[in-house]
């Protein structure tokens, strides 16, 4: 299976329910809008010349744009090449690394894209997120195109998602994830931890990390689930969040899921009702997690193995 057939397989089951969530801006989209948000947007991508193996960089805020950025990309066959906000005075350096065709970013980043512009020789088209800017489209235009969508051209084993560490030398490393192989240990993990249906999971890591993918999104989507996404867990209320949506699972590091324990033990009630999965991935503080959270009753603790990852570039490429 293809990464963003996880849409279509939700939609086919039950169209109406919502499978995207973005927290600041309490928007959402059902599995079918989602669904045809990804057609609309590897229509536009494919418009502006985006071929199979393709790189599509997102360099931007978490949110709901950005979800159909990444699938819209899969979409088209594209490779969703991440970076950082971080890494903004060092733009050059990622993005010269995968050489995007498309790079899609944030408004309030456009010095540190404008800055970078000569040196990114491979970018053929820069989008805007939140309206044409000197030298980018209009990401709503993007998303208005009327061309029918690509046909299907990704295999099951290319790469679809590309996000960077660094080295010990502090070069970029890129490191990616493949369709059917990340599909296949998602669907492992929700059974093994019997997430279903009728879950919620929030995730409030940064989109441009594998942990996201791995531990938050894929999951959920891979069992018809409902995925949230989150920028910043104190500044936008933490627990209270998880109680208005009824998450279920709770999917981050372990600095934001100790944060979350400490805040239970001053909130008024404690922890949500409705939470009952704990969810960290392999490396990112688990054992810390396990150690803070293991005396809570009803509350199981999972981690989620390192994902079969490859490094950029693909031998050969």
């Amino acid at each position: 299976m293809l990464l963003h057939q996880l849409l279509a397989q939700g939609a086919a089951h039950h169209p109406d329910k919502i499978s995207l969530g973005w927290v600041k801006r309490d928007r959402a989209l059902s599995y079918a809008e989602a669904t045809e948000a990804t057609d609309r947007v590897a229509a536009g991508l494919a418009a502006l010349g985006v071929e199979r193996g393709d790189r599509v960089g997102v360099f931007a805020h978490s949110g709901l744009d950005y979800l159909l950025a990444m699938f819209g990309a899969w979409r088209a066959g594209a490779v969703a090449a991440l970076v950082d906000l971080s890494r903004a005075s060092e733009l050059d350096r990622y993005f010269g690394d995968c050489r995007p065709k498309v790079v899609i970013y944030t408004h309030d980043y456009f010095d540190a894209v404008d800055r970078h512009r000569g040196a990114l020789d491979s970018v053929e088209t820069y989008v805007c997120f939140d309206g044409a800017q000197p030298g980018a489209m209009d990401w709503a235009d993007l998303l208005s195109c009327t061309h029918d969508p690509p046909s299907e051209v990704a295999a099951e084993g290319d790469i679809a998602h590309l996000s960077y560490t660094s080295d010990e030398t502090g070069r970029p490393a890129g490191l990616c994830l493949s369709h059917e192989p990340a599909c296949r240990a998602a669907r492992a993990l929700a059974e093994r931890l019997g997430i279903g249906a009728d879950d919620v999971s929030l995730g409030p890591t940064p989109l441009s990390g594998s942990d996201q993918m791995v531990v938050n999104l894929l999951p959920a989507l891979s069992v018809g689930a409902t995925c949230w996404v989150m920028n910043n867990w104190e500044s936008e209320g933490g627990l209270d969040v998880v109680d208005r949506l009824g998450a279920t699972v709770l999917a981050a590091d372990g600095p934001v899921l100790a944060a979350a324990h400490a805040e239970a033990g001053s909130r008024p009630g404690g922890l949500p009702a409705s939470l009952r999965l704990v969810l960290t991935g392999e490396g990112s503080g688990a054992a810390d997690v396990t150690r803070v959270w293991q005396d809570d009753p009803g509350i199981r603790l999972g981690e989620v193995p390192a994902p079969q990852m490859s490094p950029w570039p693909p031998a050969g490429g």
